[in-house]
């Protein structure tokens, strides 16, 4: 079990890596775009496509990253108060009967949808330029899939908290 942990968490610590470089590349873009518009007033077409793809694949990449680091938004006023144990306990409830049955649908969805999208070699509607957006939807189904696995982990370990024999 162990060995699978630290799979995980791995994989979602190399997310969040990636994810920094995608916060710099969209600065750059949106940078270049500011620029192109109101300095040389000749805006891109690509500009819209490529930020919003690149902000989309930061913030869903960086959701199983969160949940490793434990920074999502959580109602403390009573969770932080609970011991350890306790916290396990709410942890893995509430991991088991809401977070798991919700992204496992979500992913049982996702599949088809990005499967399709690149059986039809799908490209964007949303500008001139119209480039694929697959290779998006792709990172999407990646993202849920590593947050998926960093939910499993954070229930192994709830698990393994709330059976030990240290009191």
């Amino acid at each position: 079990m162990n060995n699978f942990l630290t799979l995980v968490d791995r994989l979602n610590l190399w997310a969040g890596e990636i994810c920094k470089w995608f916060v710099a590349l969209l600065t750059l873009v949106l940078t270049f775009e500011v620029i192109m518009r109101y300095v040389f007033n000749s805006p891109t077409i690509w500009a819209y496509d490529i930020s919003y793809m690149l902000g989309g694949s930061f913030f869903a990449l960086g959701m199983g990253y969160t949940l490793l680091k434990n920074d999502h938004v959580r109602v403390d006023i009573f969770y932080q108060k609970y011991s350890p144990r306790t916290q396990a306990m709410v942890d893995a409830v509430l991991t088991l009967c809401l977070f798991l049955p919700c992204f496992g649908l979500l992913l049982y969805h996702l599949v088809p949808y990005v499967y399709d999208s690149w059986a039809v070699s799908e490209k964007s509607l949303e500008s001139f330029w119209r480039p694929p957006i697959y290779p998006f939807k792709t990172v999407l189904l990646i993202s849920i899939m590593l947050l998926l696995l960093q939910g499993i982990a954070v229930f192994l370990r709830a698990v393994r908290i709330i059976f030990s024999k240290e009191r």
